[in-house]
């Protein structure tokens, strides 16, 4: 194609070439009248059908006017070019966003929206896009997007004989299985769409091939890989939308672009609340697991700790009191010696004298066991108390005194008949 550079075509003033394609170029150019920056797509008269294809594409664009739909600003032929003047959109097209990474499901729903709307309004005026792809949506802004690119247009149950037999119109990446048989219809945008939707949210299409036709052919027969296997955050709900939009059977899929915005809404919606659901449950298992029996340690620490510090504080004074009076009972009561002294000890043997009056002396014996010998019986028993008072301790107990028989020792002996005078102490044996 002939380079336009720096060539001023009526009020446009040609600056520079954006894009090149097969039959037509792109070109930066600036009114000259308005000093807009603007968009200007060329294609020489000469091409044939192409040329027939590029003023159905003008005419059908011009008629379509929505906010998101790329709006005709001129068109017209100069020498042996037919153009057609558009906004320039600075922020490029879908297809270099999605180079960038996947979309999240709120930005998805985003561009969704808008671009169903923009096909939805062009199937209520008979009019199928039939070549949309990311490439063909342009983004301001990054935001606000933009469906351009009319050039396979075609109206419903009409044969504008644009149409070569034995051509597939279309791009295969994007196309649907029944249009290997069946005319274009709302349907086959619909499930382009569902294309789309699935390269947002996973970075690729469904089907790969080396070739055009291998590609298309995987349409055909092929099931798409589950979008969720690609990205674990498509939740289920979404996923089952963008498997019905990709039915081979057109009667299974969306009816509308439309229906398959408001089903992808919806899917939305119950998977936030099933997310809000299980944020809920996790939040109170977190708070039953591991909030109520921190609260009852850190009680029940409290508590022991309160209980420890009560009986000390009971222990303390009870210590103070008892401890001095210990102290001196132990060290400085000589009363308190004694009597411990006098309670435990008691001597094993006592040996009494008394010296009476009486022409009998007598000589007692405390015994340990007091159990009388039976060699003979006594004459006379006499008790120690009776004859004189026994100087003792006032702790010891009564002793029992015994008079034995047998032969006096030294200056009171006697014979052993019982008739001497003294009495002998037993010996312990």
């Amino acid at each position: 194609m002939q380079q336009l550079e720096q060539v001023t075509m009526g009020r446009y003033h040609i600056l520079r070439r954006l894009a090149r394609g097969g039959m037509a170029d792109i070109y930066l150019a600036r009114d000259v009248e308005t000093d807009q920056v603007v968009a200007v797509k060329l294609v020489n008269v000469g091409a044939g059908e192409y040329y027939e294809r590029f003023r159905s594409e003008v005419k059908a664009q011009a008629a379509l006017k929505h906010e998101h739909i790329l709006p005709v600003l001129d068109d017209g032929e100069f020498d042996s070019w037919y153009y057609l003047v558009m906004p320039y959109i600075e922020h490029g097209t879908l297809s270099e966003r999605i180079k960038k990474g996947t979309f999240s499901l709120d930005e998805a729903d985003q561009v969704l929206a808008q671009l169903a709307q923009a096909l939805q309004y062009a199937h209520d005026k008979g009019i199928v896009h039939r070549d949309i792809k990311p490439s063909n949506v342009l983004m301001q802004d990054g935001t606000h997007a933009y469906l351009a690119d009319f050039g396979l247009v075609k109206r419903v149950g009409e044969d504008n004989g644009l149409t070569l037999t034995g051509f597939l119109i279309g791009t295969p990446e994007y196309m649907a299985p029944e249009l290997a048989e069946q005319e274009a219809t709302p349907c086959s945008d619909v499930y382009a769409l569902g294309v789309l939707l699935y390269q947002m949210l996973t970075g690729r299409v469904p089907f790969k091939g080396n070739t055009p036709i291998a590609v298309y052919l995987r349409h055909i027969r092929d099931i798409p890989e589950p979008p969720s296997l690609l990205n674990p955050l498509i939740p289920s709900e979404v996923e089952q939308v963008i498997i019905r939009a990709l039915e081979k059977d057109p009667q299974k899929r969306f009816q509308s672009a439309s229906d398959l915005y408001q089903a992808y809404a919806r899917a939305l919606a119950l998977a936030d609340e099933r997310r809000r659901g299980l944020e809920s449950i996790v939040t109170q298992a977190v708070h039953l697991s591991y909030g109520r029996p921190r609260v009852a340690i850190v009680q029940q620490k409290h508590r022991v700790f309160r209980g420890r510090f009560l009986f000390t504080m009971f222990l303390l004074p009870f210590l103070l009191v008892t401890i001095p009076i210990l102290f001196y009972f132990c060290f400085n009561s000589n009363g308190w010696n004694s009597t411990i002294k006098g309670a435990n000890a008691a001597p094993p043997s006592i040996h009494l004298q008394h010296v009476s009056s009486s022409p009998a002396s007598i000589k007692p014996t405390v015994l340990h066991h007091p159990s009388p010998t039976p060699t003979a019986p006594p004459k006379k028993r006499v008790s120690a108390h009776a004859t004189s008072p026994l100087k003792t301790s006032h702790y010891n107990p009564p002793v029992n005194i015994v008079p034995t028989t047998g032969r006096a020792t030294g200056d009171e002996g006697g014979n052993h008949n019982g008739n001497d005078k003294g009495y002998g102490h037993k010996k312990d044996k």
